[in-house]
């Protein structure tokens, strides 16, 4: 009976507490009454609930290396040739591979495993833009970070290198050397500083700055290192970082394309860097220091320069902001006029340019246009054998294969998270063995 008579006392107790946390809660929300001091604690136990959830869900959330794949997803396959990709993902183990694969029938031709213990990555750490060498041993690298490294073909580490920060691109010489786009550590230490800076009238401006290296594929040793703030600042071209609406970021080196061979506009061994937050692409000298030309026009945050002959190069245009047409206040300021100037529907481009005339030009516009292919970041085309086109819209992760008749190819790297596909890294084409 004791036992009894207590247990309904503390009932009682228990249900008066939440009788009158329930009654302070409601007073809170309706906001017509004020606890002092307990306010902030009847806000936080009434809202564990939502928090609880919220958390839950958060940790249920994939890596960034995923993506939804819409419910009306539609693939395209009209290929009528091999199309070998390079390409790397996140696997099962939540490693990465690095697949060559074939666009036109899934075949995997090899597979590399990124050693986990040479090569530790977290879950939204992507690994960038492989690159095949002869003795099938591919390099690449943890964007935005280091190591670059080199993987023989039985996935055995053959060296690592660590003294730079690696993104976006690498690519081969005529001479086989890997020319790379990177970011200088800060003097002892192993983080990126702010290595650029300016004065406008009496405020101090300071940016992160980028650099190009030439790296031996024997060894993994850096051969050349160029910041390109020295190159803006010797060539006398400092004004073209005032185009830029970053200005933490103004430069942003997205592609180093070595030309693999000399032509009446460029010589064997001259770099074209492309610059997104410059909108210009430069063409560079490295044997003299020298900026040959700028390459500026309808560009807008473009990525990926190919060179296709020797007076031809091949743009991939974002056409896109850096703000990618958000509102610098937040919302709109003004009204919507009644009077509507309209201009183009923007989508990426494909371009090409002339070195002989300096003139742009579209290439497979209206395949581009009727797949609505559009990526604020990112994204780049590869030329295939009799004029199809290869384009990764980076951000949506959709593969396409573009030509004359139209939209030949387009699919997604299907993961083993129903629902979802891989995040591209660069996927590069392989010449058919």
């Amino acid at each position: 009976m004791n036992r009894l008579a207590l247990f309904l006392a503390q009932t009682v107790l228990v249900l008066a507490a939440l009788s009158v946390f329930g009654w302070a809660v409601k007073h809170r929300t309706k906001g017509d009454r004020d606890f002092g001091v307990a306010n902030k604690p009847l806000e936080m136990l009434a809202g564990f609930p939502d928090l609880f959830k919220q958390s839950v869900k958060e940790a249920q959330t994939l890596p960034q290396t995923f993506i939804p794949t819409p419910e009306d997803w539609t693939s395209v396959n009209r290929l009528d040739q091999d199309v070998w990709a390079l390409s790397a993902y996140s696997n099962e183990d939540a490693g990465r591979n690095i697949d060559l694969w074939n666009l036109r029938n899934g075949d995997v031709g090899h597979r590399w495993v990124v050693p986990s213990d040479k090569v530790p990555v977290k879950p939204h750490w992507r690994i960038h833009h492989p690159l095949l060498l002869e003795d099938r041993s591919v390099v690449s690298f943890i964007t935005n970070r280091s190591p670059l490294f080199r993987l023989d073909s039985a996935s055995q580490m053959v060296w690592r290198q660590d003294s730079l920060s690696f993104h976006h691109a690498i690519n081969l010489d005529a001479q086989g050397q890997i020319w790379a786009c990177v970011m200088q550590w800060e003097r002892g230490g192993r983080h990126i500083a702010y290595r650029g800076s300016y004065t406008m009238d009496q405020k101090k401006v300071h940016f992160l700055d980028n650099s190009i290296a030439r790296i031996d594929p024997e060894n993994g040793h850096i051969t050349y290192l160029k910041s390109c703030a020295d190159i803006l600042r010797d060539n006398g071209l400092e004004h073209l970082i005032l185009r830029s609406g970053d200005p933490q970021d103004p430069l942003h080196l997205n592609d180093v394309e070595p030309a693999l061979f000399g032509g009446p506009f460029f010589e064997e061994g001259d770099l074209f860097l492309s610059f997104r937050n410059l909108q210009a692409v430069l063409h560079f000298r490295p044997s003299t220091g020298e900026v040959v030309r700028v390459i500026d026009g309808p560009l807008a945050a473009q990525h990926d320069v190919d060179i296709l002959d020797d007076q031809t190069l091949a743009i991939f245009n974002n056409a896109t902001q850096e703000n990618t047409g958000k509102y610098t206040s937040g919302a709109h300021k003004y009204p919507i006029s009644k009077d509507q100037v309209q201009l183009k529907h923007w989508y990426s481009e494909v371009v090409s340019f002339s070195l002989a005339d300096g003139s742009f030009s579209e290439v497979h516009n209206d395949a581009m246009r009727e797949g609505e292919i559009m990526t604020f970041s990112e994204g780049l085309q590869e030329f295939l054998p009799g004029g199809d086109v290869f384009v990764e819209e980076q951000n949506s992760g959709v593969l396409w294969v573009l030509g004359e008749d139209g939209i030949l190819y387009k699919d997604v790297m299907p993961s083993h998270h129903e629902g979802h596909h891989h995040l591209p890294n660069w996927t590069r084409i392989i010449p058919t063995p």
